[in-house]
Order: structure tokens, then sequence, then C-alpha cells
């Protein structure tokens, strides 16, 4: 009996230690899921795939018949759509490719406060607003931060992107997304109080990414000089700042800053 309690006594204690070990698996379509995955992936018949190894060879792998792979991020260009699956493989979507995605709200789940990132390369994003008293969008190329463009509510199984047009006497418009154009990432949280200084020049990034002169707001956005100070609007994407004016605050000025061109300033 006191062996018995020493062991449930040690169970305990590794559970307090290491309480991820305590939480429980999540389980779709009858295989465990993960945070950071988009679907999952398993082939009609036995094929090869293959990834690019950091020396330029590329390195095969054979995938048999019915085989189940975590798909990650998806790629959609040229008519063409790329599932990226673990372990580095790529493999372009076809009549051998069985791909099933993850229903959003569960992807969600994962997340404290995700970034929604627009993946789709074909098609853009669009974006309501307001001209001249008559409703219209915006178009918004890859890797946008969707966040600052309306919200995203899930009704009856569909993600839909809704913004809130009351401020000019509208109501509250609505689009039908498709999941798999979207990319959750979790930001990495900033200290708002910060004050960032700008050490080369450079213009405001509409996106976490490099920039687009072909972008609508890019070529609006306003130039960046040295010695420009900017607040932090309180997250970073990958090596990005999301950053707004020191005047500015709201989540629609917000722009991002390569963490290259500044410095904080100093008390």
């Amino acid at each position: 009996m006191k062996k018995f309690f020493l062991m449930l006594l040690a169970a305990f204690v590794v559970l307090m230690v290491n309480p991820s070990t305590s939480k429980a698996k999540v389980i779709y379509d009858g295989v465990e899921i993960v945070k950071g995955q988009t679907g999952k992936l398993t082939f009609s018949k036995d094929v090869k795939v293959y990834k690019k190894k950091a020396n330029g060879q590329f390195e095969s792998m054979l995938v048999k018949k019915g085989n189940y792979f975590r798909v990650y991020n998806i790629e959609k260009y040229n008519k063409q759509t790329y599932y990226w699956m673990s372990s580095g493989y790529r493999v372009q979507a076809s009549d051998l490719t069985v791909f099933k995605a993850i229903p959003f709200e569960q992807r969600v789940k994962f997340y404290q406060n995700p970034a929604y990132m627009w993946i789709n390369r074909d098609k853009p994003f669009y974006s309501f607003y307001n001209e001249s008293d008559s409703l219209a969008t915006h178009a918004h190329s890859y890797y946008t931060y969707l966040n600052k463009w309306g919200n995203f509510i899930f009704e009856q199984g569909e993600l839909v992107n809704t913004y809130d047009m009351s401020f000019v006497g509208g109501g509250i418009e609505k689009r039908t997304i498709d999941p798999t154009d979207i990319q959750l990432i979790e930001p990495q949280v900033v200290n708002k109080d910060i004050l960032f200084i700008v050490t080369k020049d450079t213009v405001q990034h509409i996106k976490p990414y490099l920039i687009n002169n072909n972008d609508y707001y890019q070529r609006l956005a306003r130039p960046l000089p040295t010695g420009t100070v900017l607040k932090s609007a309180g997250f970073k994407i990958g090596n990005y700042y999301a950053v707004t004016f020191n005047s500015e605050s709201d989540l629609y000025s917000t722009f991002f800053v390569p963490e290259s061109y500044v410095v904080e300033k100093a008390n």
C-alpha cells in the first residue's frame, strides 16, 4: 500500500512540474491535432514527396497510401495549391492528395490572441470602406494583417468577416471567407509603453513582410525618415514590430516596421 501511495505521489509531482503533460489531447477526424496545424493529408496511392535541404539538394521520402501527415501551411499561387507537411516536405495538390481542413473554429482555440494573415497569392482579401457615401472595397495582397479589417465570426459553420459601418450610417457588412486562405500566428507581446526611434530611412510597412509597391496601401504609405518616433502597438510578428505614430493609438492606424530599422527610445 505504501509503495502504491508513493507511485501516486510521484505521478502527481510530475504533473505539477510539467503541467503540459496533463493537457488533454485534441482529436479531430480520429487523429490528434496540434497548434499551427491547418489540416491533415493522405494519399490515394504510394507516392514520393520531396523537401529541399539547406545545401540546395532535395531529399525524397516514399509515402504509403493512406498514411496521415499534418499540414502546417498552405501556399496558393499560379492557380496551384501546395501543402507543407510535417518534417518540411512540400507537395502539390493533385488527384493523388486527399486534404481535409481542420475547422477554423477549432484551429483558433489553440491561440490566445491570434494574428490572422492572408496567404492566398492568387486572390486578394477585400476589406470594406466607405467613400463618397457609397460602400466599396479595397484589395489587400499576400500576408496582410487582417485583424485591423473587421472581425471574424462563425455562422452556420462558415467563417465570416464582418465590418461595422455604423460610423457612416451603415450597418454590419459581411463576407464569407475560405478558412484555408488564412494562417494563424501567435504574436509576440511587446510593452505598449515602449517608444521606438527609426534609425534608417524607410516607409510604413502595411504588413509584417517585404515591401510590395503594387499594393494599394503601400503606395500611399508615409515615409519614415531617420529619427521618427513610433509607439508600440503591443505586439510583434516575426521580425516586424507593430507600431503607430506617437499621436495615434487605434488599431486601424497600426502598421509595421522591421526590427532592424528601430531602437527603443531611452526614458
